[in-house]
């Protein structure tokens, strides 16, 4: 359940730790995937199971719903369905709620503490980011980086983590990056920063174990233990 040999040494040597949202920070996977579901029944359209919705998260969300689609080429249906997710997103009180996992706050308020810069890097969009922060403004105040999916290209490239990098005056070497995914992952890897995977998310140790992710725990509040 766990891979962590080295992981103090890696925090000591890091100097920012960039972290996914959905899966990693907050307990919304279910949440997503209700949405994702509603949708696509209101659109009519064949309703996808929740193992391919947790493929998508992480993407950029047309992206995700496109390439849910019976045609993933139709920019306008994807277009649409996109537009559609965030309206019923937006009128379903039971998707909605922010729910950050226990301890995040205390987490984050010692990695402050010891120095360390925090960065966001999720596909959410900017908007979606603003509502995280409206639903728990004390989460604002830890992170001095946020970097969204609607910014640059979307996760597995690098982008994400290289403007994070740019804007912290550091090299990516010097980044830990925390996600549940395997395109978490695998953005860190194309980034060519440190990778800690989280098993609160859509992947399970035994994904991990076939990424041969570099570091591994059940939560992200654990890594507390490792300061």
């Amino acid at each position: 359940m766990q891979r962590d040999e080295g992981l103090r040494e890696c925090l000591a040597q890091c100097k920012v730790i960039a972290f996914d949202v959905d899966g990693t920070l907050t307990d919304s996977i279910e949440q997503i995937i209700t949405c994702f579901q509603r949708t696509f029944a209101y659109a009519n359209l064949p309703v996808p199971t929740p193992e391919a919705i947790k493929g998508t998260i992480g993407m950029t969300l047309n992206l995700g719903i496109r390439s849910l689609l019976p045609d993933p080429s139709d920019v306008r249906l994807g277009e649409e369905v996109t537009q559609l997710y965030r309206d019923t997103f937006a009128v379903s009180k039971d998707i909605s709620e922010t729910r950050l996992f226990p301890g995040c706050l205390e987490l984050l308020a010692q990695l402050n503490e010891r120095g360390y810069i925090l960065a966001i890097a999720s596909g959410k969009s900017q908007v979606g980011i603003k509502r995280v922060f409206t639903d728990i403004p004390a989460l604002q105040d830890y992170f001095s980086i946020v970097c969204t999916g609607d910014m640059c290209e979307s996760k597995p490239s690098p982008a994400m983590i290289n403007i994070i990098a740019a804007r912290a005056h550091v090299k990516p070497h010097e980044i830990l990056g925390v996600g549940d995914a395997a395109l978490d992952i695998e953005m860190f890897r194309n980034a060519k920063c440190h990778e800690l995977g989280v098993l609160s998310g859509v992947s399970d140790d035994y994904d991990f174990d076939d990424l041969d992710v570099e570091f591994y725990l059940p939560k992200v509040t654990d890594l507390s233990k490792y300061l």
